[in-house]
């Protein structure tokens, strides 16, 4: 496979990762206790792009229950969260329109060649 379509495929692999991650954060973002991820995109070796998920240990907020302790709830921020997935879903589309342009040049390629 041409260095370009591995490229863009692992970059699609990553933005689905990506939006994976941040859709569990907000499937979670009512359980108690729950400790959203984040994944942080690296560029790997000849242009490749790899997810790394990392969890946020950050504290969620605390509200007093009826006897008197402390439950924490989980420290998912839901605007954040969705406005996350807006540049996710970006660079899926712009990998996906690499991709296909990626084809249709070997197609055009094969077709002067005859």
């Amino acid at each position: 496979m041409p260095l370009s379509i591995n490229n863009s495929v692992s970059a699609l692999k990553s933005f689905g990762t990506k939006q994976a991650v941040t859709a569990n954060n907000i499937a979670n973002s009512e359980t108690v206790g729950f400790k959203k991820s984040t994944t942080v995109l690296e560029a790997g070796g000849n242009g490749a792009v790899s997810a790394k998920v990392q969890p946020v240990n950050t504290p969620g907020v605390m509200i007093n229950q009826p006897d008197g302790s402390l439950e924490e709830l989980s420290n998912v921020d839901l605007g954040t969260e969705l406005t996350d997935m807006i540049p996710t879903q970006h660079g899926y589309e712009a990998n996906i329109k690499a991709f296909k342009a990626q084809g249709e040049m070997e197609d055009t390629v094969l077709d002067l060649i005859g």
